[in-house]
């Protein structure tokens, strides 16, 4: 009997350990590694850039610097592409970010989402709020400086993330894992949650523009007519 009830407790225990990640949270948890690696190379690899083009005076920081202010001039210049402009990149830029609040999250994940959508809407809508951070070349050169960041952050995350030393560091695991000696470790597949979550961003911070050009059509007609 005793026997019985021993065997009866170990097979229960290892069907608790094998549903412990079971389903939706088995998911959530590969998304989450992969999410916050991407976003800490995202991290490191921006500050390291803002510093170098802070305090260096190389021939490499003071090109890069002209090169990013004479394409936001020439993008400000066009009034369709500006609009365009600072949508996309805006979108881009703050992607991986509100991405790696809303994974913190998890369920309450539209907290962060909403507060998100809050300030951006304000920062759209109010006009000298637009024109600092988005519209005017100050803004343009900015979005446009983070976005080159970014893409070199894609870059070093595409070489490093399924090496074995950046995964000696970058892992996820816990009591239940540990008993089996399981780790989850971030890979490419990073790209598809960061590719989805760039065009749902993109969806949500349009919102305001619309808006924008809705109020800006109905005063033109108003003063019109």
């Amino acid at each position: 009997m005793k026997k019985l009830m021993m065997l009866f407790c170990f097979v229960l225990s290892c069907c608790t350990m094998a549903n412990a990640h079971a389903g939706l949270a088995d998911r959530y948890l590969e998304m989450k590694i992969n999410v916050d690696a991407l976003v800490l190379v995202f991290a490191v690899t921006q500050v390291s850039t803002y510093l170098f083009l802070k305090y260096s005076k190389s021939k490499v920081s003071c090109w890069y610097k002209k090169l990013i202010i004479r394409i936001a001039q020439k993008v400000h210049k066009k009034s369709h592409i500006k609009w365009c402009a600072s949508w996309a990149l805006s979108s881009l830029v703050f992607t991986p970010y509100v991405m790696g609040l809303c994974t913190e999250f998890f369920f309450l994940a539209f907290i962060p989402l909403v507060v998100f959508l809050i300030y951006y809407c304000c920062m759209v809508l109010n006009m000298e709020k637009r024109e600092k951070h988005l519209t005017g070349i100050r803004g343009l050169s900015l979005l446009l400086s983070v976005s080159f960041q970014q893409a070199l952050g894609y870059l070093v995350y595409a070489l490093i993330c399924e090496t074995s030393t950046f995964h000696r560091f970058v892992y996820y695991t816990d009591e239940g894992y540990e008993m089996f000696d399981l780790k989850l470790y971030p890979g490419i597949e990073a790209f598809n949650y960061i590719k989805e979550w760039f065009a749902f961003i993109s969806i949500i911070t349009a919102i305001p523009f619309i808006v924008l050009f809705i109020m800006r059509t109905w005063r033109y007609f108003c003063i019109k007519f």
